[in-house]
């Protein structure tokens, strides 16, 4: 059984610039336990032309929620808080 999961993937685009790579992959929960989700959306970022250096970061990850709070902070709202 799969299970589809939200990605993200921070690299440089091809004018050289930070950018964000979203994309979703369908992985088993063995592929899901050993992070195998992950070598599936670097791949996914590189056929559409960005470049190393690259991470991705899944929708229940650290770096998901803090994409949100950052979202927040770039708005000018207090990170913190969330408002």
């Amino acid at each position: 059984m799969f299970t589809r999961i939200r990605m993200v993937v921070l690299a440089t685009n091809a004018e050289g610039s930070p950018d964000l790579f979203l994309t979703t992959v369908d992985a088993t929960g063995t592929q899901y336990e050993h992070g195998r989700h992950y070598d599936m959306a670097l791949p996914r970022a590189r056929d559409e032309g960005y470049e190393t250096p690259m991470i991705a970061f899944d929708q229940y990850d650290a770096a998901a929620r803090m994409l949100r709070r950052a979202a927040t902070f770039i708005e000018g709202g207090d990170a913190a808080t969330g408002n």
